[in-house]
């Protein structure tokens, strides 16, 4: 390709810069050359292309190469500019969304503030007939919409969300919700007792309940729907990392959230409640936190680490240090994400008058720190988080859309009182922790009224968004197969936890298939190390719940192979260490499944399910002080449960009657003991009716009776109850 032949094309593609530089560069790199010679030659269209072509001013075989590459732009240019089109229309949809909800909003304001007067209104002429004719008080609690007097209203969900809230803030920004929850699951103590109570009167399930608990549970599914129905001004900023650390994810953070230098972020688990796995994290330690959290043990020192917590997983205190428990649930966990979110603040909460609800000397000052006191003033202030109360019930006219009706609210407050600066909370973690996230064990609560007009602002907020959000059906999991197309070990572990749901139904052959359908999109390298948690976690999830197939099919001996395969996938599973130990208790293995249910409890401290297995095993085995001790124990992180109540009378009675309780060794009196026994026996037998047996009437008998005469009554047996926690 001499001079004058590149004189030639420099004619042939005049105004082409490209081609003109190229020209004057003479006969350099010839076959290089030409290449880029003709793909500038077809930037400028398929005709100049052409001319060179038929003028013979590059090989063929170079002018193929050109083309591909000619082709291969082209197609970058229209995959650009498509994915411009594409977010130029979400933009437009989420502008037009968004002028949506505040319109809806500016509409339910009015409507709660006609409301509003007509209560006072009708308080007043309550008030002015009582002066004179004296009249009954009407009993306390809010009126209903749409109920009459003695019918309950039929909802097909009912909830709580829980969010920060700050009135000083511009109207934007001051409510952000940070996560939802079933009202059926939750607990609500203190200020928020009558929530509870004002449902039950006032509402009732409907028969074909609205099911979003896949939505609910997950945190990134939560956020998701927010942001796709329009309502991201609702929610705090939120990334999601995979549990993978590197030297650099502290500083993608950062970006990514815009961290400020003394601020700090909050890492949350996908798929966990009840605060585990929340981590108040200050910027000065995010890199150190995230290396502890994301880098559990394996292999020896896996096994090293069981050998040496899971004896004394009952009685060892985690709660001098923050991430001796967090860390735990990270390492345990079987999603292959965790999500940081940018901390948000709510308005300080005056604790209230002559308060006395709360008996936990706080983890801070335990620690020897200082800032507070351990039992709060009067006066002293907290950055609380507001928990409301809803429910959803089908529209009249579409049953397709919802409405939503307020049942109520209030604060759940952290252990410690807030500071004046809220950079001034995140000097530690431990610190962060005990001034921002509220306890979740309802012992330790503390808890305050709202104030009516925060309140009403806070449901008129919400109300346009909340019925939105749970009409978004779930997704399929033809639709999950190809969502997360960046993510496939979110993809696979999503598709998952939509097949353990199809076990609701009984269709255990399409739950199985889709499970192979998620096995077969993990790319597992079969090296197990920490740079593997993610494909790990996500692989033993399904194993697990494979396993778990079987279990409910009546398979025990298959089930316990597959639950022995996802803790050789990822030891520290404690899902699968309490299902391996139920297992065992199937085929009465005692002392094996006492093992396994340890070490669950070791990994998980929050998970209750083998606290229960473990007062039903030592009971087996005579050891009734043990039982009973962990029955306690599961009673104080869920004093509701009927089985442990059951197991704990249960494990009472077989103590008593065995003659192996002494009184003087425990400083325990024999009246309290039974006392106790009788109590969680009637519990047990209130919430779970239908495994109410004989048997179990002749151990509360004993209980009912008095002494000595109790005595002769004959000893029954230990019973079994079979409540076995899935962990779907």
């Amino acid at each position: 390709m001499g001079p004058g032949v590149l004189r030639l094309f420099s004619r042939a593609c005049r105004g082409c810069p490209g081609a003109a530089r190229i020209a004057g560069r003479s006969a350099y790199r010839k076959r290089r050359t030409g290449i880029i010679i003709a793909t500038a030659a077809g930037s400028r269209g398929r005709g100049a292309l052409s001319k060179i072509s038929h003028a013979g001013l590059i090989r063929p075989r170079l002018l193929g190469k050109a083309r591909r590459r000619l082709r291969k732009r082209q197609k970058t240019q229209e995959a650009t500019l498509l994915q411009a089109s594409k977010e130029a229309k979400r933009k437009a949809e989420q502008e037009a969304k968004e002028k949506e909800y505040w319109e809806a909003r500016r509409l339910a304001e009015e409507e709660m503030e006609a409301r509003r007067r007509a209560e006072e209104e009708s308080e007043d002429r309550r008030r002015a007939e009582e002066q004179l004719t004296p009249v009954a008080p009407s009993p306390e609690g809010c009126a209903v919409e749409g109920s009459v007097a003695g019918a309950k209203v039929h909802v097909v969900f009912w909830g709580i969300c829980d969010l920060k809230y700050d009135p000083r803030l511009p109207l934007r920004d001051r409510v952000k919700v940070l996560e939802l929850g079933d009202g059926r699951a939750s607990r609500f103590s203190h200020h928020g007792a009558a929530i509870k109570q004002r449902f039950d009167d006032n509402y009732c399930m409907d028969p074909q309940p609205l099911k979003r608990g896949v939505m609910v549970d997950n945190k990134k599914f939560t956020h998701d729907t927010f942001v796709e129905c329009g309502f991201g001004h609702l929610r705090p900023k939120q990334f999601a990392y995979p549990r993978r650390y590197d030297t650099l994810l502290a500083d993608r953070i950062r970006q990514d959230l815009g961290v400020p230098s003394k601020g700090a972020v909050v890492l949350k688990l996908v798929n966990r409640a009840r605060g585990a796995g929340v981590v108040v994290c200050p910027d000065a330690d995010l890199d150190s936190t995230l290396k502890r959290l994301l880098m559990p043990p394996v292999g020896r020192a896996l096994i090293d680490w069981l050998a040496e917590h899971a004896p004394k997983a009952l009685t060892e205190d985690r709660s001098m240090e923050v991430l001796a428990e967090q860390q735990l649930h990270y390492w345990s966990n079987e999603c292959p994400l965790f999500v940081v979110e940018e901390l948000v603040h709510s308005m300080p909460v005056a604790l209230p008058v002559k308060a006395e609800n709360s008996r936990v000397a706080t983890r801070f000052e335990a620690a020897g720190g200082t800032g507070g006191a351990a039992k709060a003033s009067e006066g002293e202030v907290f950055d609380g988080t507001m928990r409301v109360a809803f429910a959803l019930q089908r529209e009249a006219k579409d049953s397709d859309h919802l409405d939503i009706q307020w049942i109520g609210g209030y604060w759940k407050l952290p252990p410690q009182r807030a500071t004046g600066q809220p950079d001034e909370c995140c000097k530690s973690l431990e610190e962060a922790r005990a001034r921002i996230v509220s306890s979740f064990n309802t012992e330790d609560k503390r808890t305050a009224p709202v104030q009516k007009e925060h309140l009403m602002e806070v449901y008129a907020a919400l109300t346009p968004a909340l019925p939105r959000v749970f009409e978004v059906k779930n997704m399929s999991v033809r639709e999950l197969a190809f969502s997360y197309p960046d993510d496939p070990n979110f993809r696979a572990f999503a598709m998952t936890r939509c097949g353990a749901a199809l076990r609701v139904n009984g269709d255990f052959r399409h739950c199985n298939h889709v499970l192979e359908q998620a096995r077969r999109i993990v790319k597992f390298r079969g090296i197990r190390d920490a740079n593997d948690t993610p494909e790990r976690s996500v692989l033993s999830y399904i194993i697990r719940s494979t396993g778990v197939n079987w279990a409910i099919y009546g398979d025990w001996s298959r089930a316990l192979s597959h639950f022995q395969d996802a803790l050789a996938t990822l030891g520290t599973n404690a899902s699968a260490h309490y299902l391996q130990g139920i297992a065992l208790q199937e085929q009465q293995r005692w002392s094996e499944a006492v093992d396994c249910h340890l070490k669950a409890f070791a990994l998980d401290p929050d998970f209750r399910s083998p606290l229960m297995a473990l007062g039903e095993c030592w009971t087996h085995l005579g050891k009734y002080k043990e039982a009973v001790e962990a029955c306690r124990l599961c009673l104080h992180l869920q004093p509701d449960a009927p089985v442990a109540q059951f197991n704990a009378g249960q494990a009472i009675y077989q103590q008593l009657r065995s003659g192996s309780f002494r009184e003087d060794e425990l400083g325990i009196r024999v009246a309290d003991l039974r006392a106790r026994a009788q109590h969680g026996l009637e519990v047990a037998r209130a919430d779970i009716p239908q495994a109410w047996t004989e048997i179990e009437d002749e151990i509360l008998r004993y209980f009912q009776e008095e002494l000595p005469d109790c005595n002769s009554l004959p000893r029954q047996p230990v019973r079994s109850w079979k409540a076995y926690g899935w962990r779907p």
